[in-house]
């Protein structure tokens, strides 16, 4: 059965980039992908090109190029003959996508919130609960899981292509670096700018949607000396 959540239309843009590439290449992209943002792969955490390849019933040649595409979106990370783990992303390193996230978002809020339909406000609130609900329990594998799908409703309706694979490109890194940022991260901030932009959405306003990540943007998130 073919998935349609905005999580997988998102990780499908991933790889949309107008390059060939084996379907093979593609589930091995997905599943890692997906594994990683389920949990069952943790920041650190080694991938065997032979386990996969063995799991998966394939060469090791269609295994790497799928490990490179990760690498190129930055969820994977390797040392030339040592080793290929899931990133370990530094408060620093969130910091700064979370800068290019929002410029590349506030883009598409002008595109699609103009449009947005009454379903797509629905999902969003069933996202913005399943959030909530996560941060009671103070889940962050739940809390970053809830927010990525909270905000690919809106990628999912953009029909530009280069900004859509711009936008998930950058949100793996934030996501992966916010599983590190419990201590730091603003949830009632993040809360409100959900509600906020839930309801801009409704309005189709795009000036109330871009004040919702206006209040993500004033998030501060410390990071390292240079």
């Amino acid at each position: 059965m073919t998935d349609t959540s905005p999580s997988s239309r998102a990780i499908h843009a991933s790889l949309d980039a107008g390059i060939a590439t084996s379907k093979v290449v593609t589930t091995v992209f997905e599943e890692v992908l997906e594994a990683i943002h389920e949990g069952r792969l943790l920041p650190g955490e080694r991938i065997s090109d032979t386990a996969l390849a063995a799991e998966f019933k394939v060469s090791r040649t269609p295994v790497r190029e799928a490990l490179q595409r990760l690498r190129e979106i930055g969820v994977v990370e390797a040392s030339a003959s040592r080793f290929t783990r899931v990133a370990v992303v530094s408060p620093r390193e969130t910091a700064e996508a979370m800068v290019v996230w929002a410029a590349l978002y506030g883009a598409l809020l002008d595109e699609v919130v103009p449009t947005a339909g009454e379903d797509v406000r629905d999902a969003m609130a069933r996202d913005h609960e399943d959030f909530r609900g996560a941060v009671t329990a103070f889940d962050m594998q739940a809390i970053a899981t809830t927010n990525f799908s909270f905000f690919s409703r809106l990628v999912a309706l953009s029909t530009n292509e280069s900004l859509r694979r711009a936008i998930t490109s950058v949100v793996h890194i934030v996501r992966l670096g916010s599983l590190h940022l419990p201590d730091y991260l603003d949830f009632q901030a993040l809360d409100g700018a959900q509600a906020t932009l839930i309801t801009a959405v409704g309005a189709n306003d795009a000036t109330l949607a871009h004040k919702a990540i206006a209040d993500i943007r004033a998030i501060r998130i410390p990071v390292e000396p240079a």
